[in-house]
Parts: structure tokens; sequence; C-alpha cells
């Protein structure tokens, strides 16, 4: 596939998850090292600068929208060979003609998926915000992402866009898109992760599939970055990226009401996705 590979979902879905059990699998030795995983991020300022030499720094939020479609045209094919992540939806940005990803440029699309119950409490920890907060974030058209103005961050802009408007823009795509919830990635991970690596154009034995889905536990996350760090870490929860790692969680984190707030934002797409309880 000679155009870009990406993996796409809403934040706090398992896209972090995706490309560490995608870095083990490319290693093949049952080694991981969470704060060197493979490909780059979109919303990378120094990815940015890379594609279409010049600084960021240079230009305004409004000029950063812009041109992030050429910046993705002009990555080298040498470049693509390890899908890239990204939270964007699959809408114009403010003052953006197309997508950050154009048509043409793309190759192929895993979505992760899930539920938005869960969702909103891991949301409400990585921005340090309040659970009712993010639920009022996530049901935000206009949403955007990496808009601080407190000196140069590592991430763009990126329109995120609500849960349901950011699922919706990348399953009406039209693009060569995979469907992933990411419940069914922790039910059935062999299964689930060979979709994922056969969507990308990758084969592997399934030996070598279950020792990347081994590596990529989520305790073994979470020990590591309780050793190491990491450095995707938001500011507002140093070294509280990776959560448990398990569905259904919001049973015991949401109220009765912020559940049934979710439900009357976002009912619809989460009953076309299953999520019905």
């Amino acid at each position: 596939m000679s155009g870009l590979n990406l993996i796409a979902s809403y934040p706090r879905s398992g896209n972090t998850w995706v490309r560490a059990l995608l870095t083990a699998l490319m290693r093949g030795d049952g080694s991981l090292n969470i704060n060197a995983l493979e490909g780059p991020i979109a919303s990378d300022r120094s990815f940015f600068d890379d594609a279409l030499e010049v600084e960021t720094s240079d230009l305004l939020p409004d000029e950063q929208r812009r041109l992030r479609p050429l910046a993705h045209r002009a990555v080298p094919p040498q470049k693509r060979s390890f899908p890239i992540k990204t939270h964007d939806a699959w809408l114009p940005a403010p003052g953006a003609a197309e997508p950050p990803f154009p048509r043409e440029a793309v190759g192929a699309v895993v979505l992760i998926i899930r539920d938005p119950r869960d969702v909103a409490p891991s949301f409400a920890t990585y921005y340090g915000v309040t659970v009712d907060e993010a639920i009022a974030w996530m049901a935000r058209p206009e949403l955007s992402i990496g808009n601080s103005t407190q000196g140069l961050r590592p991430q763009l802009p990126q329109l995120v866009s609500s849960w349901t408007a950011h699922t919706a823009s990348w399953l009406d795509s039209g693009l060569n898109l995979t469907r992933v919830r990411y419940e069914d990635l922790l039910a059935a991970p062999l299964p689930t992760f060979t979709a994922i690596a056969r969507a990308f154009g990758q084969s592997a034995p399934p030996d070598l599939l279950a020792s990347a889905i081994d590596a990529s536990r989520f305790d073994r996350l979470q020990a590591a970055e309780t050793r190491e760090g990491f450095r995707e870490s938001s500011p507002e929860a140093p070294n509280r990226f990776f959560g448990a790692g398990t569905a259904g969680g919001w049973r015991q984190r949401l109220t009765a009401a912020q559940a049934n707030r979710i439900l009357r934002d976002h009912g619809p797409m989460m009953r076309d996705l299953g999520y019905e309880d």
C-alpha cells in the first residue's frame, strides 16, 4: 500500500495500545519499549515541520490547519511503512478546505472505537477535568485539542469533534477502513489483532501475534510506565497514561445521571455499534 496507513480513534480509545501491539509485532522478539513506539503521530509538530520543511512555530493556528493536508501529501514513500496515529475527525478543521488527510493520500485506515461511557472517565483523567466536564466536551461538535497557548506544545491543534461526529466522519468517509471495537480487541485479542495486521498488509504466524499481544498486556504497560515514565503522558496526569485496560468499568465510575447523559448525547451511534445496555 503506497498511501498513508492510519490508526484513527477518538482520544482515550486504545490508539496507543494498538501502536504498542504493532511495534511488538514488528520487533518480533517479545520486547517492547513504550518510549520507542514505532510510527509518527499525525499532529506531531516535528512530523509537520519535517514534511513541509517549515517551522510551525512561525505559523498561526489557522495556517497550520490549512497546511496539514499538504503535509500529509508530502510524506515520502519511504516514511509511509508504519501506520500513523491520529485523533483527528475526518472533517475539515476551521479555516481548512479539506480533512487533514486527503482522500488520495490515504492507503488504509483502522478505526478503533470504544464505548463512550468508558472513554469519558479516562478522558477526564488524561485532560485533568471532571467527568461531567469530559462528558460535555465529548458532545461538542467543535471540540479541538492541542490548542494550548502556554508555550510551544509538541502537538498541533486537532479537530476531534464530538464522539458521535468523529465516529461518523470516519465510518462515512468511503476510505479503505477496518472498524475495530476496543472491547473486541480485549475479549478476542488474537483474531482481532490479526485483522488489524492484515488491514495494514501485514501477515505473521499466530505465535508471533500472540507474543506481541503478551508483550502489550496492560499490566506490563502500566509497570513500564511506573518504572520509566511515558513521554506521551499528559502534564495533567503524569505517568497515568495506561489505565486498567478493561471494558465496562463505567458501571463503577459513572453515576446513573452521567451514563444517561452520554446515552442522550450519543445513543443512536452507540446502538449502531452495539453499546446498548
